[in-house]
């Protein structure tokens, strides 16, 4: 092959080069541009991209007045009138990316996650009792964070079967919770009622404190029982319910109603966040049916 064929050759394939070098200057270009912007604006984000100036800015959590602050490799955390600096770094697996002191620990909070929505969590630090967590976002998402959203599915809204396979009810009461007695105990709250293989039904309700059982109640019941509880769910009509789902973003105690027919029926109601403030079914009316089966309501 001569030389005037090879230098032919070589201009287109040097054009080439050139495109496909400024295609990834501008891939790079856009990519730190995405990264100086992390937790603004889009849905999703390359997490595994992120380096620590995209951190930069302040950031508020969800669930408290704390707020981070970030500059080059120095986190600034405040509470009230508590203010602390660290310096941090961040760790990448192949599976997360966190941000971890340089030395020691943030003290009542454990290592914040990055995460692809744009938040950054971690969870409070606390031995004994229940902990919160902590959700940061930048300022401009706060108040999308905590709207309640409507995920409600289209489900049936009637039921024809009154024989019950399970049921499941969990909730949390802080002493007149939902419109519930003061002889009911705080705590968290599970009820269920399984059919067994003997084709009996189980029931299990129990109340947990923050760091002890308050009540644990676990005894076979009746046919008669199981039936009068879905006679009772249809005349409160929960069925109406069915596939309710509301929720945001705030750490709060959720409540879940399920329950699934012999017929392949099933009913759904939930809620999360702040939306778990109010229930649309009257709990009381069905755990005033729970407690003809227990006899006791946790203080007893």
């Amino acid at each position: 092959m001569n030389m005037n064929r090879l230098a032919r050759l070589a201009r287109p394939l040097a054009m080439l080069g050139a495109v496909l070098l400024a295609s990834g200057a501008l891939c790079m270009g856009a990519g730190a541009q995405g990264n100086a912007g992390f937790g603004y604006g889009a849905e999703t984000f390359d997490v595994f991209g992120v380096e620590l100036e995209a951190l930069n800015g302040r950031w508020l959590d969800v669930n408290s007045d704390t707020t981070l602050a970030f500059e080059a490799d120095q986190m600034t955390v405040r509470t009230g009138s508590w203010t602390d600096v660290y310096p941090v770094h961040l760790e990448k697996t192949d599976y997360s990316v966190t941000i971890r002191a340089k030395t020691g620990d943030f003290g009542l909070m454990g290592d914040l996650s990055v995460n692809a929505d744009g938040s950054l969590t971690a969870y409070e630090m606390i031995l004994d009792g229940p902990s919160r967590q902590f959700r940061f976002v930048r300022e401009e998402r706060l108040a999308g964070e905590k709207e309640i959203r409507d995920l409600s599915k289209e489900a049936p809204k009637s039921i024809d079967s009154r024989e019950i396979r399970s049921f499941s009810l969990v909730f949390s009461n802080g002493i007149g919770s939902y419109g519930l007695d003061s002889d009911w105990a705080s705590g968290r709250y599970s009820w269920m009622i399984e059919r067994n293989d003997a084709g009996g039904y189980q029931m299990g309700f129990r109340i947990m404190g923050d760091s002890y059982i308050v009540m644990d109640y676990r005894e076979a019941v009746s046919d008669e029982y199981v039936k009068g509880l879905a006679d009772l769910i249809v005349r409160e009509e929960i069925p109406r319910l069915n596939g309710y789902y509301r929720a945001n973003n705030v750490d709060r105690d959720d409540y879940a109603l399920f329950i699934r027919y012999a017929s392949g029926e099933s009913l759904s109601v939930r809620a999360e966040g702040d939306a778990a403030l109010e229930c649309p079914f009257s709990i009381p009316a069905l755990l005033d049916y729970a407690w003809q089966a227990t006899g006791q309501k946790g203080w007893d």
